[in-house]
């Protein structure tokens, strides 16, 4: 997981305008995160994460698979904020506060590892939690078949 913290904090944020569309979601980092990312998103609500989708307001939402469908869960405000990992400017997704908990506490950290490819660190703004950073990638796509 150090490693992680250690990569995004050596990549620069995407160009917010380049973050439009489509992103398939791939969770990454040791073996027992990705075992139990799954699960746990069941918990929360959002079991079966596929991805997110941008819009050019800077408007984000999950993607998320239900009976053979993709629906669009949880959305969330594309913002600049200073990084709660290694305190320079970036750009974070803030879930909006209408969402079911614990998404209004959760926020996922954005960087670039090259064009169409996005390391993203989720966190719970919560007390010690805040230091917890789980790592994902979003990969552009054309659309939402494959997800």
């Amino acid at each position: 997981m150090f490693d992680f913290k250690e990569l995004f904090a050596s990549l620069k944020p995407p160009p917010r305008e380049t973050l439009r569309g489509i992103y398939k979601g791939f969770f990454v980092g040791p073996g027992w995160l990705r075992r139990l990312a799954s699960p746990l998103l069941v918990v929360t609500r959002m079991g079966n994460w596929r991805g997110k989708d941008f819009d050019p307001q800077g408007n984000a939402i999950n993607l998320v698979l239900r009976r053979g469908q993709i629906e669009r869960r949880f959305p969330m405000l594309l913002v600049e904020q200073v990084s709660l990992i290694d305190h320079k400017p970036g750009l974070a997704l803030r879930y909006a506060p209408s969402n079911p908990l614990p998404w209004p506490w959760i926020v996922d950290e954005l960087r670039s590892l090259q064009a169409g490819l996005v390391l993203g660190m989720t966190m719970a703004r919560l007390g010690p939690l805040q230091h917890l950073a789980l790592p994902f990638v979003l990969q552009s796509q054309e659309g939402t078949d494959g997800l």
